[in-house]
């Protein structure tokens, strides 16, 4: 299998293993591997407080890596490429050949650590913001100094960790304060911990449902509880995503409501599952049939996704899709990754059926699937 092939296939797998640590472990490790690489630190930090969140530790030689991951714990205030990051806030890739001296001394504690845990004594990092407030750090080690031969493979790295980043960010999903759309974050303890603009002005009027406290009200009892039933279900799902739900809000007037529930599992990946929470989504109408809409909004597509989608909606290749945007083959198939990742899919088909049977349901008040529809 050919190099470009290993890592085509390697970036697949890092998208379609969000929710899956020991995918993502069997990436990280396989991307160590391809740099030549003898080991490798991943870790989350609040970037606030500099408190270490999270980390994992890859020594090949070892098979105990949780005893190493304490061991770093340990560690972590002498890193220098985290010393090195906290300077340097806007700082992508940190090259250990680049440090001050001092930091890279041999007689430096960290690096006597990771001489013993790795037998290394150089590496290469990338950091990223994946969430507001959260810097994940990437770190593959080398059994030798870093030489000009070398260069290919940290290429290599750069490339695979802004696609490391990206799945990191659809796992975070940041809530969008200014959005006009009416969205509402829920707490674990189904709470509102956040409401954008969108959503304070259409709960502000007289519709189907108000903002009581931190809760979100209905219209009736029975729509309440259908409201609380969607929420908690979602709240309940620990193991795997629950599947978005549409509840409909009637109001006096008989014009409807429709809310959309859907999970927010901040997951990042090798790393793991941080919390659970819940957004919902107000929509005052019923979108049209034949639209990307109810899609676009349930899986919260962006804007070039939701037109790469409609696109091949409209029977375009990959290759004609791509001249029609501009962009090359490799970055459509990142969409489209992107794509599958969001709604759950495996393939073009499976995606068209989903948006076929969505534009269905949204216009009929009695289907009832995966995707519920309560009356």
């Amino acid at each position: 299998m050919s190099l470009d092939t290993r890592v085509s296939q390697l970036i697949k797998r890092i998208y379609s293993a969000a929710t899956d640590r020991s995918a993502w472990d069997s990436a990280t490790v396989e991307l160590f591997q391809l740099m030549g690489c003898c080991g490798g630190l991943a870790t989350l930090v609040d970037a606030r407080t500099g408190e270490l969140l999270l980390c994992r530790v890859y020594t090949p030689r070892h098979s105990d890596n949780a005893a190493f991951a304490n061991d770093y714990v340990q560690q972590y205030p002498l890193d220098p490429s985290q010393t090195w990051r906290a300077d340097h806030p806007d700082v992508r890739f940190c090259d250990s050949r680049q440090l001050p001296p001092a930091l890279i001394a041999r007689a430096h504690p960290f690096l006597q650590w990771t001489s013993s845990t790795f037998g290394s004594t150089c590496w290469y990092a990338g950091f990223a913001s994946p969430a507001p407030g959260l810097t994940f750090c990437l770190a593959g080690h080398f059994a030798s100094e870093i030489t000009g031969k070398d260069g290919e493979a940290i290429k290599l790295f750069e490339i695979v960790f802004d696609h490391l980043e990206c799945a990191l960010r659809l796992g975070a999903r940041p809530f969008k304060l200014a959005s006009a759309r009416a969205l509402i974050r829920f707490n674990s303890d189904g709470t509102i911990e956040q409401i954008s603009k969108g959503a304070e002005q259409l709960l502000r009027g007289r519709g189907s449902a108000r903002r009581c406290e931190e809760r979100l009200a209905a219209f009736s009892s029975s729509e309440q509880a259908n409201l609380d039933r969607a929420i908690a279900r979602v709240l309940g799902r620990r193991s795997a995503p629950s599947a978005p739900t549409a509840i409909q809000l009637q109001q006096e007037n008989g014009r409807q409501w429709i809310a959309i529930v859907r999970p927010v599992t901040e997951n990042f990946g090798l790393l793991g599952v941080l919390r659970q929470r819940v957004d919902v989504e107000i929509l005052d109408q019923i979108p049209e049939v034949g639209r990307s809409d109810v899609i676009q909004s349930l899986f919260e597509l962006t804007g070039r996704e939701l037109q790469v989608l409609r696109l091949l909606g409209q029977g375009h290749s990959i290759d004609s899709l791509s001249a029609m945007i501009e962009v090359s083959r490799n970055t459509t198939r990142a969409h489209l990754r992107s794509i599958f990742f969001k709604t759950k899919t495996n393939s073009q088909t499976e995606l068209m059926q989903l948006c076929s049977w969505l534009s269905n349901v949204a216009a009929s008040d009695s289907e009832s699937h995966d995707l519920e529809l309560v009356n």
